[in-house]
């Protein structure tokens, strides 16, 4: 038992001063307060957001397609925080084996290829984010970039590229913040979708090569199957997507194959 309050010690050390906002698409008077006993041990605070609002378990609105919109009324209540780890609640975060990410760089799967995908703006492909004048949108974005904005993302990308990614993790430091704020404030009005604009927002700010190499790269990313999650979930890797949470017996399942790296978990059953 001292070994695994040790543990718990060095993850609140570690994520103490971060705050987690996740966006649940489960009905959240199920799942909040489960989310909130899990993540809550080691965060600073976790604010919970889904396209259902609460005030009475303090859960505000967001739709998922434009999340981004929200967070930078989320970053200014917590100024003095080192940074923001974003979570969609399909995807279980494996707190135990991030210690060794940097802090101060961006996260995100630009090394899970089923997650990062390279898309050419004047393609004849029908891919979703085409609809509903999807193309004209991101060619509007990154027209209007400032240039400092502008000549970072071509250090990474040609004028005909943009990146598609699922963006259910990602992490903010402080140091990004203000000009991820900048970029929500470029989009505005315009619909531009959740995978498209965080993914653009990172290429914006930084190069991939300035990502952390390692955070979120060994992450399981089984799209679509959700319904056999135990089959592929492990201890081992930084993440585990899908894995659907609805209601209290799936929280027990969940906690209990985290168990295998956070045994104080089992306290709680």
């Amino acid at each position: 038992m001292n070994f695994e309050i040790g543990n718990l010690i060095r993850w609140r050390k570690f994520y103490g001063n971060i705050v987690l906002i996740m966006h649940c698409s489960g009905p959240v008077n199920h799942t909040v307060l489960g989310w909130r006993m899990l993540y809550g041990r080691i965060f600073k605070s976790v604010v919970v957001v889904s396209e259902q609002s609460n005030p009475d378990l303090g859960v505000e609105y967001g739709e998922w397609w434009q999340v981004y919109k929200v967070l930078p009324k989320i970053f200014e209540r917590y100024t003095n925080a080192d940074g923001f780890m974003f979570l969609k609640d399909d995807t279980i975060l494996n707190y135990w084996n991030l210690l060794q990410a940097d802090k101060t760089r961006l996260w995100i799967t630009h090394k899970v290829s089923s997650s990062w995908e390279i898309a050419n703006i004047d393609s004849n492909s029908t891919a979703w984010y085409f609809r509903n004048g999807g193309r004209e949108i991101v060619k509007k974005v990154l027209k209007d970039l400032p240039v400092h904005f502008q000549i970072k993302y071509r250090e990474s990308m040609d004028e005909k590229s943009f990146v598609v990614c699922s963006s259910e993790i990602f992490y903010v430091p402080r140091q990004f913040v203000g000009d991820f704020v900048d970029l929500v404030s470029l989009v505005g009005e315009l619909s531009l979708h959740h995978e498209v604009a965080v993914p653009l927002f990172f290429l914006s700010m930084e190069t991939p090569d300035k990502f952390d190499p390692d955070a979120l790269s060994n992450t399981v990313y089984k799209r679509g199957k959700a319904s056999d999650s135990l089959s592929y979930y492990s201890a081992e890797v930084h993440a585990v997507n899908p894995w659907k949470v609805s209601n209290e017996s799936d929280f027990v399942r969940l906690l209990k194959a985290m168990s295998l790296g956070d045994p104080l978990l089992l306290e709680v059953l």
